[in-house]
């Protein structure tokens, strides 16, 4: 019996799908856009959760007692690839913004990328507010937390003529932040944390 499989059309994709995979920084308020909608779902994605017992030997017992520790954090490695021609202002979710010499819109999202890794310092107050970020994937994934690893970012080639390279990778992983009991996970599984306000701020009604 041939397997069920669902169809979009390229408008689909384009107004309904990729809308629902995009990158929250809110610590670039003020200096860069906090919303960009990324061009394409990463090919893969590593979701991890651990928890840690106390291991304590008994008497007489033929295996340890087990005391639960702690669990977490969770944490999601992402690595997105995409051709520069997939990067525009239209599709990329944001308007106004400034393009220097020799740029186009997919260095802004390598440079946004890059910073979700670092805090922003504030001359006002002389505070450092941290790299909080958010990611979607369709309706299979998201995460709200900080990158705990460091961000790779490759170029292949072709060479275009604007002389970049015109296939770029990025590499991360950020760490949950907000703790869930067994039964918030069970419930709303990799979905835990995402509010409909968030949505409502980059112009989207429903969650």
């Amino acid at each position: 019996m041939a397997i069920p499989t669902t169809s979009f059309t390229e408008d689909e994709v384009k107004n309904r799908m990729l809308p629902d995979c995009y990158i929250y920084i809110s610590h670039l308020d003020g200096i860069a856009p906090q919303y960009w909608r990324l061009p394409q779902y990463p090919d893969d994605v590593t979701d991890q959760m651990q928890s840690t017992f106390s291991e304590q030997n008994a008497l007489g017992r033929s295996a340890p007692v087990y005391t639960f520790s702690n669990a977490g954090p969770r944490t999601v490695q992402f690595n997105l690839e995409f051709h520069r021609d997939m990067i525009d202002e239209a599709n990329v979710g944001y308007s106004n913004v400034t393009l220097n010499d020799n740029e186009d819109h997919s260095d802004k999202l390598i440079s946004a990328l890059q910073a979700i890794a670092l805090p922003k310092y504030n001359l006002t107050n002389k505070t450092i507010e941290p790299p909080l970020v958010a990611i979607r994937l369709g309706r299979q994934v998201f995460i709200k937390g900080v990158v705990t690893s460091g961000i790779t970012v490759t170029y292949k080639k072709p060479i275009l003529a604007n002389e970049k390279y015109a296939v770029v990778g990025i590499g991360f992983t950020v760490a949950e932040v907000d703790p869930y009991d067994a039964s918030t996970v069970y419930t709303n599984g990799s979905f835990r944390g995402l509010v409909s306000s968030m949505r409502k701020d980059m112009g989207m009604e429903d969650a």
